[in-house]
């Protein structure tokens, strides 16, 4: 008897796993393929094309769209008739499971990170404040699948800092020291298809 649920699926088809956070500055071309942005024989990131890791997260790492829409209607009809589009949104959110004081500048809008070497023991600082704008940046999020070993990335070409709440504790127990994040993607109004201005997804074949 025939699978009544036949499909196509395979299990390199369905994905679970840890992704993998980095950052560019807006300076730094935008990439036409994965290779632009991880160096595909070792993984690490392509410091030298501008591309940089923000480390170990905790409690994954999401990418959120939704968009907002308004419905037209008639007397006559007990029923919408159409719907238009008015806004869209998307995000990417995670925890930087790494509390460094160069994790911590990202993340706060910090001043830049230096060392000062004339202690006997070198210094690294940073300084906060009331920031008055946001540092733009291009954002990406890759994942390896685990069964078949290709790499997935999106890549999003403006992102900033969205209002996010977040705190360092000092305790002797409880949880580890997190700093949660989330980014607004913003569109690129420069690029002439509307459908690709926040960003592009890259799967390797």
């Amino acid at each position: 008897m025939p699978d009544f649920f036949s499909n196509n699926t395979t299990p390199e088809a369905v994905n679970r796993g840890a992704g993998r956070l980095m950052y560019a500055s807006m300076s730094t071309t935008f990439p036409t393929a994965i290779s632009a942005v991880i160096n595909l024989s070792t993984y690490a990131a392509q410091t030298g094309g501008g591309w940089f890791d923000l480390g170990s997260t905790k409690g994954g790492i999401q990418i959120s769209f939704n968009n907002s829409e308004e419905s037209i209607d008639v007397d006559q009809i007990n029923s919408d008739i159409d719907t238009y589009v008015t806004g869209a949104e998307m995000s990417v959110s995670t925890t930087l499971a790494e509390t460094t004081l160069d994790r911590l500048a990202f993340a706060w809008e910090g001043d830049a990170v230096t060392i000062n070497a004339v202690p006997t023991t070198p210094e690294k600082n940073t300084a906060f404040g009331p920031f008055e704008d946001y540092t733009m940046r291009r954002l990406a999020v890759g994942a390896r699948n685990t069964k078949s070993g290709k790499l997935r990335l999106f890549v999003f070409r403006k992102a900033n800092r969205a209002p996010q709440d977040s705190q360092i504790e000092f305790n002797k127990a409880g949880e580890q020291q997190t700093i949660p994040v989330r980014f607004n993607i913003l569109p690129d109004t420069s690029i002439a298809t509307v459908r690709a201005r926040y960003g592009v997804a890259f799967d390797q074949q």
